[in-house]
């Protein structure tokens, strides 16, 4: 949709405004419409669908930014078979022998003692 395509306000039927500045829009119109904002739910795939509440589970089974949560059977998750878990660049006995980093105190300027003459 373009951006300067003007859509209706879920809030206040009167209003008409511009797609890209229709998040600014709700959030304001929400506060100032407390009564209409009990009635509308917000859609879990796109936050600027209001829809009101009782048709908020027909709305999410048909939304179109709905992403496909399960693949239809026979469709290979992953192009490559993907890893169970990252292989480890080190072995566990590798893991073992290696020594931990030394300890350093972060010092500052600041903290250094100065000098008495």
């Amino acid at each position: 949709m373009e951006p300067d395509a003007l859509v209706q306000c879920p809030y206040d039927r009167s209003h008409q405004v511009r797609v890209s500045r229709l998040p600014y829009h709700l959030v304001r119109c929400q506060q100032n419409n407390p009564q209409v904002s009990r009635t509308l739910a917000t859609c879990p795939f796109n936050a600027r669908h209001r829809v009101p509440r009782g048709h908020l589970r027909s709305h999410v089974s048909t939304c179109p930014d709905k992403l496909p949560l399960e693949l239809p059977p026979g469709v290979p998750r992953c192009a490559r078979p993907c890893p169970a878990a990252p292989p480890s660049p080190l072995s566990p006995v590798e893991l073992e022998l290696e020594e931990p980093p030394p300890f350093i105190l972060h010092v500052t300027k600041g903290d250094l003692p100065v000098p008495c003459h």
